[in-house]
């Protein structure tokens, strides 16, 4: 009966040593699996926001030309309006100097 009980208690023993060994490689499994979708998460992620970021320069180009185009034809009318207004004064101008003359 001893010899049972010392049997049990060894096969008892190394079914302890068996499930913590087991245990053991889960977790050690579990880790490599976290860090692997860690991994995969930071690339993920980073890979948007660098699609984002580029996307958002896309369209600060985009805008500032506008703006441009903008500022331009803002310019070219000032520059006819004031063209207009030279040729007025320069009639003017020639009235003026032939009238002295006259």
């Amino acid at each position: 009966m001893a010899n049972e009980i010392v049997q049990a208690v060894r096969k008892a023993e190394q079914e302890a040593v068996k499930t913590e060994k087991e245990a053991s490689q889960k977790a050690e499994a579990i880790i490599l699996k976290a860090n692997d979708d860690s991994k995969n998460l930071i690339v993920s992620m980073t890979k948007e926001i660098q699609a984002k970021a580029q996307k958002d320069l896309i369209q600060a180009q985009l805008q500032g030309e506008e703006l441009m185009v903008t500022a331009v034809q803002k310019a070219v009318k000032e520059i006819l309006l004031l063209k207009e207004v030279v040729k007025s004064k320069e009639q003017k101008a020639i009235d003026l100097v032939l009238s002295e003359v006259i």
